[in-house]
C-alpha cells in the first residue's frame, strides 16, 4: 500500500512539473511571438506626424485629423490661405495585425503609415510557425483629411462629394446620349422609338447643363471650392 501511494505521489509530482514546464515554454513562445508581432511595423513611417521622436511638435501638430476607411475616392491635395496650409487630403495605409496568444483574448495592432508593411506584403505571418496564433494581417489605402477647423473640413468634404457625384452623373448622361443616338440611327421607320430616344437625349443634356450651372454657382460663392 505504501509503495502504491508513493507511486501515485511521484506521478502527481511529475505531472505538475511537466505542466509547469509546458506553461513556461508556452509563455516563452507567446512572448517571442508577441515581440515579432510588435516589430511587424518597424519598417514603416507614420503617415500622421503630430510629434517628433525628440518630443517636439511634428509637421501635423494642430490639425484636425479625419480618417475615412471607406472613401468615395482617394486623392492627395492641399488648400492654402495666405501661404498657410488650411486643408490637406492625404493618402495613407492602414496596417492591421490581429492575433491570439494561447489562452488569451484576441489582440489587435495597427499603424497608419505611408506604405504597407513589408512583412504583411510578403505574408511573413502565414507560415506554419504562426498558425496557432490565428494571425490576420491586412493593409488598405485610406483617405486622411487634415484641417485647421471643422468648417474647412466640411467645405472640402462637400467639394469631394460634389466632384465624385458630378463625375458619375456626367458619365451616365454621356452614355445615355450615345446609346440614344445609336437607337435613333437603328430605329428605321419606328417613330415612337425615335421620339423616346430624343426625349432621353434632351433630359441627359438638361442634366449636364444643371450640373454645370451648379458648379458655376458654387464657384461664384467660393472661388476656392474646386481648387486644392
Amino acid at each position: 500500500m505504501k509503495k502504491f501511494l508513493a507511486k501515485i505521489t511521484l506521478f502527481a509530482i511529475t505531472s505538475l512539473i511537466l505542466i509547469s514546464l509546458s506553461s513556461v515554454l508556452t509563455y516563452a513562445d507567446s512572448s517571442a511571438a508577441a515581440v515579432a508581432f510588435t516589430k511587424a511595423f518597424d519598417d514603416l513611417e507614420d503617415c500622421i506626424q503630430e510629434e517628433k521622436t525628440d518630443g517636439s511638435k511634428g509637421d501635423d501638430a494642430g490639425y484636425l485629423v479625419t480618417i475615412i476607411y471607406e472613401p468615395l475616392s482617394i486623392e492627395e491635395s492641399k488648400t492654402k490661405t495666405k501661404n498657410k496650409d488650411e486643408f490637406e487630403a492625404r493618402l495613407c495605409y492602414s496596417n492591421t495585425l490581429s492575433y491570439t496568444l494561447p489562452k488569451k483574448s484576441e489582440k489587435v495592432k495597427s499603424r497608419l503609415a505611408t506604405d504597407c508593411s513589408d512583412k504583411i506584403k510578403n505574408g511573413d505571418f502565414e507560415a506554419d510557425d504562426y498558425k496557432e496564433y490565428k494571425v490576420t494581417a491586412s493593409c488598405k489605402a485610406v483617405q486622411v483629411y487634415l484641417s485647421k477647423g471643422g468648417t474647412t473640413l466640411l467645405l472640402n468634404y462637400i467639394s469631394t462629394i460634389y466632384k465624385w457625384a458630378a463625375s458619375i452623373v456626367g458619365i451616365i448622361a454621356v452614355t445615355v446620349v450615345i446609346i440614344s443616338g445609336i437607337q435613333i440611327s437603328l430605329a428605321g421607320g419606328d417613330t415612337q422609338a425615335v421620339e423616346n430616344a430624343k426625349a432621353r437625349i434632351v433630359k441627359s443634356l438638361s442634366g449636364i447643363v444643371v450640373l454645370f450651372l451648379s458648379g458655376l454657382i458654387l464657384y461664384t460663392i467660393n472661388p476656392t471650392f474646386f481648387i486644392k
